[in-house]
């Protein structure tokens, strides 16, 4: 059983609106690039245990949110995989991060999301 570690939760950029369950996103060409921690000690690799069939399982399975959800209710960790994929048909950035969190960044636009139903995904060999 995966467990979710609290971490502070960062400044982000705050817009409104509200949670949005999105249609599934045409996600090709994942790549992952690099694994970033802010706290290396608390937030390892091991935390955001992902291969690019998972990032895509992550990002078909979340719902999209806006920054102000993302900030008001979920905890932002200090570590995350980020990569590049193409989304709908744009190259976009990526980010995953430990707590089930995650960012697609494209040339037009930014989006969040949240994954309630991922724990299998970050679920380390043996758990």
């Amino acid at each position: 059983m995966m467990t979710i570690k609290a971490w502070p939760i960062g400044a982000l950029l705050v817009l409104a609106g509200c949670t949005d369950l999105h249609n599934t996103p045409d996600l090709e060409s994942i790549v992952i690039s690099s694994f970033q921690s802010q706290e290396p000690e608390s937030c390892r690799s091991s935390d955001v245990p992902l291969d690019p069939s998972r990032v895509q399982a992550f990002f078909q399975r979340a719902s999209k949110i806006d920054s102000r959800t993302l900030h008001d209710r979920y905890e932002w960790a200090p570590c995350y995989l980020e990569g590049s994929l193409k989304y709908n048909g744009q190259v976009c950035m990526w980010q995953v991060r430990a707590g089930a969190t995650g960012v697609v960044q494209c040339p037009s636009a930014e989006q969040y999301f949240t994954c309630e139903e991922c724990s299998d995904l970050f679920a380390k060999p043996g758990d």
